[in-house]
């Protein structure tokens, strides 16, 4: 079990220091208080994915494996939870806009394990959205970075 079965990249907007991992038949999306990383109780099927920074967009790929695949050695272990996936398919997007039919296959529907680890982030990433956010405040023709922080998402059955 080297490879996954299936990958897909999302570029989920992050919005109130949140993005969600969501199945596709479940799209409440209020995230419940004093959360990290957290998950709503498994039938929900939605992960709220939290992050060093506010208001950005940001890059998560997400790989399916046939079994539980070997914890990473690279990038911060935000969590180990349990997805109810009612549909078989599950997407990445910010709390208040869906993935516009972006969608990745799982399998079946059933319980799914899921690690998250983000790459960058922390104080120097947020330090550069800010410095970013003040030239736009004063005008200047910047271009908000879009290499803050990234995440990687293994999904298993």
């Amino acid at each position: 079990m080297t490879e996954p079965q299936r990958s897909q990249t999302f570029t989920p907007q992050v919005e109130y220091s949140l993005f969600l991992v969501r199945d596709e038949d479940d799209y409440d999306s209020q995230p419940p208080e004093g959360i990290g990383i957290a998950y709503l109780p498994v039938a929900r099927g939605v992960v709220y994915v939290a992050s060093t920074i506010q208001e950005h967009e940001t890059k998560a790929q997400v790989h399916v494996w046939p079994g539980v695949p070997p914890k990473r050695a690279e990038g911060e272990l935000l969590g180990q939870v349990t997805l109810f996936s009612k549909s078989g398919r599950i997407s990445v997007h910010s709390m208040t806009g869906g993935p516009e039919g972006q969608w990745l296959e799982l399998g079946e529907p059933g319980l799914y394990g899921v690690r998250v680890y983000r790459f960058g982030g922390g104080l120097a990433a947020q330090a550069r959205r800010d410095e970013a956010v003040r030239q736009i405040s004063d005008g200047e023709d910047v271009e908000m970075p879009t290499d803050l922080e990234s995440y990687v998402i293994d999904t298993w059955h």
